[in-house]
Parts: C-alpha cells; structure tokens; sequence
C-alpha cells in the first residue's frame, strides 16, 4: 500500500514538473487504439490534472488522473518546436 502511495506522489511530481511547457502526449484508448497530440498542462487538482490541446481548429481540454500517468495509459514525450 505504501508502495502505491509513493509511485502516486512521483507520478503528480512529474506532472508538476511538465506544467505549461508544451510537450507531446500519447494516449491510450483501449484496444490497441492510440491517439496522439501536442499541447499544454494546464491545470493541477489533488486527483487529476488537464491539458489544453487544440484538434480540428478547436480549443480542447482533456483530464486524466495521474493513475493513468502511472499505469501509462497517457505518456508524455518531449519534441523539437519550431
């Protein structure tokens, strides 16, 4: 149980530490079905955190839990912008 706690708190850590930069995202949606998009962290709450992307033209926000960064259901992968 400790162990679970502790992997939870690294896993907000790094959210933390990606906050505002934008950095590319890979999601998983279940069988092997995969999207992938830029954006943003934009917000941080005790069980779950929101990104800012924009898809078709339009301004999206998305939230995930950082269960899902710890199960890597979402990954985050950093690229070169011009």
């Amino acid at each position: 149980m400790r162990e679970i706690i502790y992997e939870m708190e690294l896993s907000k850590k790094r959210v933390l530490l990606l906050k505002d930069k934008k950095i590319g995202f890979k999601v998983n949606k279940g069988r092997n079905k995969f999207i992938t998009f830029d954006g943003y962290i934009d917000k941080l709450y005790p069980s779950i955190f929101t990104v800012k992307t924009i898809i078709d033209g339009k301004e999206i926000i998305l939230s995930f839990s950082y269960s899902d960064v710890l199960t890597k259901n979402i990954m985050f992968f950093q690229k070169c912008f011009n």
